[in-house]
């Protein structure tokens, strides 16, 4: 029996691992895709999104940029954060599950923004919807298993407590 939480504990604290570095590269990728989704699409987000009285074109610019950096800036801190303390999670440096909430948060947003991919297509758009929801839905998945990997691994250790 010791040998099978032993293993188990391993699988699970390997999936914390590897979860966590997913993280941080979700953080990446949705930087990326905000900024690229921004450039070649900047007149129907400013029209459609932003409310902005009559001002310039150089200073709607300059707003709609500084929104997009506080927003970037706000997507790759939370997943830094959630990646590190995932990482250290898993290598059992830190076992405190408080990241975890941000994880759920992610992983719901990740889902709830999958149908936006598909609103007033183009014929020609269709491919680049899907590998986006694709991506969204690897990383929903990504961040449950992560949040399941996490409960599984405190009640090993408790059951691994209790053995011992």
């Amino acid at each position: 029996m010791d040998t099978e939480i032993k293993k188990l504990t391993k699988k699970y604290e390997s999936n914390m691992i590897i979860s966590g570095r997913g993280m941080l590269f979700l953080g990446l990728w949705s930087v990326f895709k905000l900024v690229v989704g921004y450039i070649f699409g900047a007149d129907e987000i400013v029209d459609s999104q932003l409310d902005l009285p009559d001002i310039d074109e150089a200073a709607r610019e300059l707003i709609v940029w500084l929104i997009i950096a506080a927003t970037c800036l706000v997507i790759m801190l939370s997943c830094l954060y959630v990646g590190i303390k995932a990482i250290r999670y898993g290598r059992g440096i830190k076992r405190k599950k408080g990241f975890l909430v941000i994880v759920v948060i992610i992983g719901v947003l990740n889902i709830v923004g999958i149908p936006g991919y598909f609103k007033e297509l183009n014929t020609s758009d269709w491919d680049s919807a899907i590998a986006s929801a694709l991506v969204d839905l690897t990383f929903a998945y990504m961040s449950f298993d992560m949040v399941y990997s996490a409960i599984r691994l405190g009640m090993l250790n408790k059951k691994r407590l209790k053995e011992a």
